[in-house]
């Protein structure tokens, strides 16, 4: 495209234009449409004269950020029946569950997930106060004089109250101090047992939760405490996070190890922001170093249970994941490795994985250009919607890897065999141009088809990294808040702390407790790590607190 030729209009010659364009011979639509664009060209050239306006502050005002497709309301769903796909001797073969047809049909009645209120039961932390009748008690006649007599229910009335109090409860010991008369010694009254630092463990922990996983920065966290009488710098606070962090680093080498033997490794990154780095870099600009800082997430599976390792440092994710991957069984089969197709994803040539690219990331490619070419990007979106809909009967009649591919061969299979055909017309046709944002779109799926599709020849391989995606919100809403780290070291230690919160999370233990109890026992973590990981620690407790009990069994 042509650079168009700049024109300079005075307020004047904007006004004659604009009577003249009234004046004309066009239809009344026409005449507002040429007003309405001079009317954004004035206002677009006094943003970027007047104001500080980014290339992504003109798309939010252009282009609508979303990837919802805009379908007509006649437009119907592909129609796809289980049924008539997998008998259920077949089913049961290949290791298929068994599904009945009533399953995934919601009852009308039922009211959705999610909503009215919250049970008594889930105010675990509550006092709990009894409150005995003023005026009767078991035994005594009915105040309605019926005849009959009062006697206690099972169950008593619950009322929830909520006050407001503070994060951080501080307490003042004033400890009685004797001296003797002659000798001068002192003698102090003692603490009440288990009183022994200033901070308990499960203080340390919160902190460490509210600028790990909520985000709260520590400066910001501090100003709060000042209001609260309970004053915490923020320095006190991030001495405090390294302690935790000292406690749980052997759980988060153990995680990283089981990580490696993970049969899929989800991975992306995000930019990270290091200020020692940044000042290096300005002094001495001529460093070999990159220029770049990430925090890299990876995601996968140890016997079911989901792991999350972050990391920020210099790498991109493709190295991070190959400093993993040198933990990983030589015995085992190659990683399945979920990307996008970023170089940046790729690991050392010395690792051998099985590269599966995301679908959701192809088809953004498309959903962005669907108000310019819909009848081109229909074509891709309907393909891909009919795929994630085999895969939902795929997860609603919980098909084991095998029977999974089997079924997507047959029934996914065929749709994208067609879109990888109609694409090759369309480009050998010349009905999109290569160097255009749609013939763009063609390539990438065409030179990345193999990977794209793993989920046509491999059992078990996903179709997106929306996993992984999701775990990344976790760095970005932390980077958003907190804005940076100030060296290397900090972006460690905010990375194990939020490993080890992200996959606490993820196996149902509450982060607080477990940060608590790891650190109360960090001299048994680290002889035994194995025993503290999050889904099996409890046990671990259960089985000190009650050695006799354990004998027993």
């Amino acid at each position: 495209m042509k650079l168009p030729k700049i024109e300079t209009l005075s307020p004047e010659a904007y006004q004659d234009l604009q009577q003249a364009i009234t004046a004309s011979s066009l239809s009344q639509d026409h005449k507002a449409l040429v007003i309405g664009v001079l009317d954004l060209c004035l206002w677009l050239q006094q943003k970027l004269t007047f104001s500080k306006i980014s290339i992504n502050t003109l798309k939010k005002v252009f282009v609508i950020q979303t990837e919802k497709r805009h379908r007509p309301q006649s437009d119907a769903e592909p129609d796809i029946t289980f049924a008539e796909t997998v008998t259920t001797e077949a089913a049961n073969d290949e290791g298929v569950l068994p599904v009945n047809a009533d399953d995934g049909v919601k009852d009308d009645q039922q009211p959705p997930k999610g909503h009215g209120r919250i049970a008594a039961e889930a105010y675990t932390a509550a006092e709990t106060i009894m409150l005995n009748h003023p005026d009767y008690a078991p035994g005594d006649p009915c105040p309605l004089q019926c005849g009959g007599r009062l006697y206690q229910l099972k169950t008593p009335g619950v009322f929830i109250r909520i006050e407001g109090g503070q994060l951080f409860e501080a307490y003042r010991y004033e400890q009685q101090r004797l001296r003797c008369a002659v000798c001068g010694e002192v003698f102090k009254a003692s603490l009440p047992p288990g009183i022994i630092n200033k901070y308990d463990e499960r203080s340390k922990a919160m902190i460490a939760v509210l600028k790990y996983q909520l985000g709260l920065p520590l400066y910001r966290l501090a100003q709060w405490q000042r209001q609260t009488g309970v004053p915490l710098p923020d320095t006190t606070q991030w001495e405090r996070c390294v302690e935790v962090y000292q406690a749980i680093l052997p759980i988060y080498h153990l995680l990283v190890n089981y990580l490696a033997q993970s049969p899929c490794i989800y991975q992306d990154d995000t930019w990270a922001r290091i200020l020692s780095v940044k000042t290096q870099k300005e002094h001495d600009p001529q460093r070999p170093d990159r220029k770049g800082t990430y925090t890299t997430a990876l995601v996968g599976d140890y016997s079911n249970h989901p792991l999350y390792i972050f990391i920020t440092s210099l790498n991109h994710a493709g190295e991070n994941l190959s400093e993993v991957l040198a933990q990983r069984d030589e015995s085992l089969p190659p990683v399945m490795q979920a990307c996008d197709a970023l170089k940046s994803n790729q690991v050392d040539d010395a690792f051998t994985t099985l590269v599966c690219h995301c679908l959701v990331h192809g088809r953004r490619k498309f959903i962005n250009l669907e108000s310019y070419y819909p009848d081109q990007t229909g074509m891709v979106l309907d393909t891909i919607s009919a795929v994630y809909a085999h895969e939902a009967k795929c997860q609603e009649a919980n098909l084991f890897p095998k029977a999974r591919l089997a079924y997507h061969q047959e029934h996914s299979g065929s749709l994208m065999a067609n879109l990888k055909a109609w694409m090759e017309q369309q480009i050998a046709e010349r009905k999109a141009e290569p160097n255009s944002p749609l013939g763009k779109s063609y390539n990438y799926w065409l030179k990345h088809w193999q990977t794209l599709t793993r989920f046509l020849t491999h059992e078990g391989v996903p179709l997106d990294t929306n996993r992984v995606e999701r775990a990344l919100k976790l760095a970005i809403r932390v980077r958003n808040n907190s804005l940076f780290y100030k060296t290397l070291n900090g972006g460690h230690v905010g990375s194990v702390l939020m490993s080890v919160i992200h996959t606490a999370l993820h196996n149902g233990i509450n982060p607080i407790d477990y940060l608590t109890d790891l650190q109360i026992h960090a001299q048994y973590v680290k002889q035994s790590p194995k025993q503290w990981l999050p889904w099996c620690y409890q046990e671990t407790l259960n089985s000190m607190n009650n050695p006799q009990e354990d004998l027993a069994a």
